[in-house]
């Protein structure tokens, strides 16, 4: 067993939703790259929320996918076994958060696509949300891990600095 699959199998207790929560590393890495997906629209483009709206929901299903298959293709050759339905069932839960912080990410998006707010707007709202999840992340990570206030508040920052990267990345590069 990887170290990854350790802290993926690690069950310990949430005092936030009171149950485990949620594949925490395929949260995180699917609302980096959600993140990632809006930063690289450019607002000054026709319809960009609208575009960015389906980029983000079509790159998120397509890395839930691209996980959930090679999840099962790994378990396969490791255990010589061959795939059965409540294998991949249990998979496509396990991987489904990776898709879901798209979904999060999508609804600025989907306030610009049908015009209640302007496309700069949704896009600029989209990567604060996507910031904001991380910090979030951050928050549920070092609480999960038992951290006191000074912990919590560092992983959080921690976390949302990766997306403040990415917001720098993109102002460097306009």
């Amino acid at each position: 067993m990887t170290a990854i699959e350790r802290i993926k199998d690690r069950r310990l207790p949430s005092r936030v939703a009171g149950r485990r929560s949620p594949n925490l590393v395929a949260a995180i890495e699917g609302t980096i790259v959600a993140t990632a997906v809006v930063a690289t629209i450019d607002a000054n483009d026709a319809g960009s929320s609208a575009r960015a709206f389906w980029i983000i929901l079509a790159t998120g299903t397509f890395f839930w996918i691209a996980h959930v298959y090679a999840d099962l293709l790994a378990a396969r050759i490791k255990g010589h076994h061959r795939m059965r339905g409540p294998d991949v069932a249990h998979v496509l839960h396990r991987e489904w958060p990776l898709l879901q912080a798209s979904l999060l990410l999508a609804v600025p998006l989907a306030l610009g696509a049908l015009d209640m707010i302007d496309d700069a707007a949704a896009l600029d709202l989209a990567m604060a949300v996507g910031v904001a999840a991380l910090f979030g992340w951050g928050v549920v990570f070092a609480r999960r891990e038992g951290h006191g206030l000074a912990g919590i508040i560092g992983a959080a920052s921690l976390n949302a600095t990766v997306g403040l990267i990415i917001v720098g990345l993109k102002v460097a590069v306009r």
